[in-house]
């Protein structure tokens, strides 16, 4: 997955548009907030940061990547507007960006690094998250991962494989909005396009298996319009 942090909303559509004409899954945030939770829910392989977002800069966005346990697997692309000072350029590679790229972009050249982050992830054996718990705690019940159920008093309720992905995106986004880039992303390897009905009718079988073993998954899980979900259970 390539994640996009760009304050400048055409920018993340073309850079969309870009991924999803080569297969590739991508994901995207506009702030240097918003990237802290991207990289915390997703795990990207590859970012491709604007230097200069609403809130700050790609500096602030790299030292977040390089405290993370995922810094020597994810590679990092920075643009930079056209007049930037060769300092500016200099500090993002001490920082621990891969590569750099000035205004206009040649989308030639951004195409071949992306490529070459694609076979890098793969040669390193990269690993989207860390191994899953055998149980997690979800909407007063216990999902048992092994055993594909969810458990509730003496009671069980088998889940599909995609109902047991829904979970874990929203326990892992720990009370933070999970969009349905994201989810789109990590349940369906498939890039959101607006559509998010498939999300509806996933939550909607999510909380009728649940209905099962007496659990309410509608009172945990917060449907936020246009954005995704979030999982208020903690």
């Amino acid at each position: 997955m390539i994640a996009i942090i760009s304050s400048l909303a055409r920018e993340r559509a073309a850079l969309v548009a870009l991924c999803a004409s080569r297969g590739w899954i991508s994901v995207t945030c506009e702030s240097v907030h918003a990237a802290s939770q991207t990289l915390r829910r997703c795990q990207p392989h590859a970012l491709v940061v604007r230097h200069s977002l609403s809130d700050g800069f790609s500096d602030h966005v790299l030292a977040k990547l390089a405290a993370s346990e995922f810094r020597e697997v994810v590679r990092s692309l920075v643009l930079l507007a056209a007049g930037t000072p060769a300092a500016v350029e200099a500090r993002q590679i001490s920082l621990g960006a891969d590569c750099t790229l000035r205004d206009p972009i040649r989308t030639e050249v951004l195409l071949a690094y992306l490529e070459k982050f694609q076979r890098d992830a793969k040669v390193s054996g990269f690993r989207r998250r860390s191994p899953p718990a055998a149980t997690i705690p979800f909407a007063g019940g216990v999902l048992h991962r092994l055993d594909r159920e969810l458990r509730h008093r003496g009671r069980a309720t088998h889940l599909t494989p995609r109902e047991i992905e829904l979970v874990d995106c929203l326990v892992r986004a720990e009370g933070e909005i999970v969009t349905y880039e994201t989810l789109f992303g990590e349940i369906l390897n498939r890039p959101f396009q607006g559509d998010s009905n498939n999300m509806r009718v996933l939550l909607a079988k999510l909380a009728e298996s649940a209905t099962a073993v007496g659990l309410e998954v509608r009172d945990w899980v917060e449907v936020i319009p246009k954005a995704g979900y979030r999982y208020r259970g903690i």
